[in-house]
């Protein structure tokens, strides 16, 4: 009698999900890291950094807990859920009401970064000509964009730069409202270099200021004004980055409180709203805009791939009744359209 040898039984073929359920653990301890390091507050500023990506690291969260739910990860599913509320709560705690005020008297503001490398001019000038802003500060605005910008400046009957003063001073700001007081050049000789002025909006007094910070990646010691970052920055508060962006702020910041308190800015801030040295800005100038911000650079790419890196903000008895980026230019920034308000 023939024994029957049952065959040997086949190698059990890889689940699909183990890639998966691994590339579950890689992204949990990813957003644990990047979690952790932001709750210590690192001083290093490309550490510093990730809290300013805070809406991508919620949305690689969301993603990643989506997975785990799909491949019933539990544990993973939890920590995870955690991870992406934690990570994206500073986003949310910086978003408020918009503010209500009962005087009918508007003011529309239009802050853009006019980005050097732009390869054209047309859609920008033709976006700014259109907006029929009552106030506009420009960035980024070369020697190889003024010839573009005569159309712009002629339509404006009043207009302030530092173009003549310094070579590196790109910043303009036009105007429909008479200038009463012009502000131009380098705060204190040093940075930020800024250009705006003193007008009279409805029978009062203001200041509108327009400003372009520096990079947050760069040390204080890379600067040639690094030595004294450190102590400018301590003006805002304790455990910024050694960064020459903090420095800067403190610098600025010191110089705003000097001035009324009537006060509009706008500019490239080069940080977003809930970042640490932004956020400290703000406390210390009482500068705020309660209608929010909008995804604005890099403007090629999706919006959830986005910073919040220009703004409009005000203090005193102006307030930002309305904020929003506007359309696509020839720059990779949008620009930002705000809505100003006066109140008792």
């Amino acid at each position: 009698m023939t024994e029957i040898v049952a065959p040997a039984p086949m190698p059990r073929p890889r689940r699909a999900g183990g890639a998966l359920s691994l590339l579950l653990w890689g992204l949990a301890i990813i957003l644990l890291f990047c979690q952790a390091t932001i709750w210590y507050r690192p001083e290093t500023p490309r550490l510093a950094v990730l809290d300013e990506l805070a809406v991508q690291l919620a949305g690689l969260g969301l993603f990643a807990a989506l997975l785990a739910l799909v491949l019933r990860r539990w544990i993973r599913l939890a920590l995870l859920v955690v991870l992406t509320a934690t990570l994206a709560w500073p986003i949310f705690a910086h978003r408020g009401e918009a503010a209500v005020v009962t005087d009918p008297a508007r003011l529309k503001i239009l802050s853009a970064n006019l980005w050097h490398r732009a390869a054209g001019h047309d859609r920008t000038i033709e976006t700014l000509m259109a907006s029929d802003a009552d106030i506009i500060g420009l960035v980024e605005a070369t020697p190889r964009w003024r010839p573009a910008l005569a159309p712009l400046i002629a339509k404006y009957p009043y207009h302030i730069d530092c173009f003549d003063r310094d070579p590196e001073c790109q910043t303009l700001v036009l105007s429909k409202l008479p200038i009463v007081k012009p502000t131009m050049g380098r705060i204190w000789g040093v940075t930020p270099i800024v250009a705006g002025a003193e007008l009279t909006w409805n029978g009062r007094p203001i200041t509108v200021l327009a400003v372009h910070l520096f990079r947050p990646l760069r040390r204080s010691d890379e600067s040639a004004w690094g030595a004294n970052d450190s102590a400018r920055s301590s003006y805002l508060a304790d455990r910024l980055p050694l960064s020459r962006q903090a420095g800067q702020a403190g610098l600025f910041a010191k110089y705003l409180n000097r001035l009324p308190p009537d006060l509009i800015l706008m500019g490239d801030f080069n940080s977003v709203p809930w970042g640490r040295v932004q956020s400290a800005f703000r406390d210390k100038t009482g500068l705020d805009n309660q209608a929010g911000w909008d995804f604005s650079w890099p403007s090629f790419l999706p919006w959830f791939l986005r910073l919040p890196i220009d703004h409009i903000v005000a203090r005193g008895h102006l307030v930002v009744t309305r904020f929003a980026a506007g359309p696509e230019t020839d720059s990779d920034h949008l620009p930002v359209i705000a809505e100003i308000g006066w109140r008792d």
